[in-house]
């Protein structure tokens, strides 16, 4: 695998396992260090992770997902789970479910790499697609799945996937007076999903707003995540002797992991993960460029979008430059299902360097 890839996702791991285990065993350690299920969640981030790289210790024909009949299998797969979640929602009579077996699957994030390859495979078989019957069925689709994962509800999740897939079709060279068209559908659906009515739409722009209008509801945990990054400092408090994990700030351990580091490791830790996200997300994109072979290079821009946007949005919300929506930070948030797919994104990613591009400079 390429070195500063993998340097960079190990890092980024052991970063994030031990923001895991400060806010799930630490704080406990001492008073139930007989109870098991405190070490629950790091022990499950470790096997996911050692099964990640294992995975990419194998050998791989990314050629293999430019057949029709891989490439609507992997869509298929993914809109079939999508419906899944939505039977199971109606039969257990839940306002919000996201998962497919538990809380151990989120068809969210096997529907990413799909429309990824999807997108990657349609754009290199139609060519630049300029034809309408082309354009309304890549648009189909991409729209067919997001509209089922905003039925979750998950309007940011559908709103990450018409992002994605929006600036792949434009990296993929189509033609302007077919892009806009496609552009204006996209934005149209985005629109209609922040704007339509919805309570914890409109409790979450309010917050973004002015998170102190209403500190004890819809502005709590903007503000406990603003309050870590400011008592971190510089050098952070220390491993372990983070405040806002200890019940302050829900979620300490996903969609806010970097306001625990900010606060337990500092301006410095959160630096140090800027730093490591530069290299993983550059070399991605380097390397995408250097690439030759069209598929591949839509593939391996894909992913790279996938993990810049991700960081992006979740630092973001954490910081209130964003509205809060619970994007996960890949390879540092907790949580197996994103951990897999990302590793399984960097697998790919792997295959495509290591047959397209031999010889690149180290």
């Amino acid at each position: 695998m390429d070195r500063w890839i993998l340097y960079s996702v190990l890092l980024l791991f052991i970063i994030g396992e031990t923001a895991i285990i400060s806010s799930n065993v630490l704080p406990h350690i001492f008073e139930r260090y007989w109870d098991i299920s405190i070490y629950k969640k790091p022990f499950l981030q470790l096997i996911t992770f050692l099964m990640g790289m294992f995975l990419m210790t194998k050998r791989f024909d990314y050629q293999v997902l430019r057949k029709k009949s891989v490439v609507y299998l992997l869509v298929s797969a993914s809109t079939l789970m999508l419906i899944a979640v939505l039977i199971k929602k109606f039969l257990t009579h839940k306002r919000v479910d996201r998962w497919l077996i538990g809380t151990s699957l989120q068809p969210l994030e096997f529907t990413k790499i799909a429309l990824i390859i999807f997108i990657a495979y349609y754009l290199v078989e139609k060519g630049s697609i300029k034809e309408w019957r082309y354009i309304l069925w890549a648009s189909f689709v991409v729209l067919l799945n997001a509209f089922l994962i905003s039925l979750q509800p998950d309007r940011g999740g559908a709103i990450f996937l018409l992002l994605i897939c929006g600036l792949m079709l434009y990296v993929g060279g189509i033609p302007k007076k077919v892009y806009l068209p496609i552009l204006a559908l996209f934005f149209f659906f985005a629109f209609y999903l922040l704007t339509s009515k919805s309570g914890y739409v409109a409790e979450r722009f309010s917050a973004w707003r002015d998170p102190f209008a209403d500190p004890e509801e819809s502005g709590y945990q903007i503000i406990q995540s603003l309050f870590a990054f400011a008592h971190g400092g510089l050098w952070g408090v220390g491993i372990g002797k983070g405040l806002q994990k200890m019940g302050a700030l829900p979620a300490v351990d996903t969609d806010y992991v970097i306001s625990l580091i900010a606060e337990e490791f500092g301006f410095l830790g959160v630096l140090l993960v800027f730093c490591l996200y530069s290299v993983l997300i550059g070399r991605l994109f380097y390397l995408a460029y250097k690439i030759d072979e069209p598929f591949g290079k839509l593939l391996l821009f894909g992913i790279a979008m996938n993990f810049a946007v991700a960081f992006l949005w979740n630092v973001g919300m954490a910081v209130n430059l964003l509205p809060p929506k619970g994007i996960a930070l890949p390879l540092l948030s907790y949580g197996t299902s994103n951990l897999l797919f990302s590793l399984i994104a960097l697998w790919l990613a792997h295959s495509v360097i290591s047959k397209s591009y031999l010889n690149y400079i180290k």
